[in-house]
């Protein structure tokens, strides 16, 4: 379920995660802003089979933002926001998906956000399918991910 609004955005403290290794199959990978209240850090963003992980760029690893990974299945629920495509959000603020944790709510901007979801979503039914866990709930209105017309 949905975290609430109270839920913080605030990164946990951790030491670096392992970047992607080369025995990881990449399903998708961009460049990304990772949010971190009024600090955007800019890197890049991959999913695997396994997780999903955010490396900065050199600039922003200087400046002290470190990688960070989510397991795949440690995401309580990927969400939209705005959750409709067609709607603004309060103070104008850019669209993103907020991927839950039990940690914290992670915010990534990133390039073509609906297919990024799209993906994401199709990587937790092919895990469902695995036997890997229950896929969490997907937060997004007026958009149908074709990837999914035969599920």
């Amino acid at each position: 379920m949905a975290k609430t609004a109270d839920h913080t955005s605030k990164l946990p403290r951790k030491p670096h995660a392992p970047k992607p290794r080369p025995d990881e199959h990449v399903r998708k990978r961009s460049g990304a802003d990772l949010q971190n209240g009024w600090l955007a850090r800019h890197g890049t963003l991959t999913l695997t089979d396994e997780r999903l992980v955010f490396v900065p760029t050199p600039l922003d690893t200087g400046l002290g933002a470190k990688r960070r990974e989510m397991l795949l299945g440690d995401i309580d629920t990927l969400e939209r926001f705005p959750r409709d495509p067609n709607s603004m959000s309060q103070g104008g603020k850019r669209a993103r998906m907020l991927v839950h944790t039990d940690e914290c709510i992670y915010e990534f901007m990133v390039p073509d956000l609906d297919s990024w979801i799209d993906t994401m979503e199709k990587m937790f039914v092919l895990r469902e399918q695995r036997g890997d866990g229950p896929r969490p709930p997907v937060l997004r209105e007026g958009i149908e991910n074709f990837m999914l017309l035969d599920e």
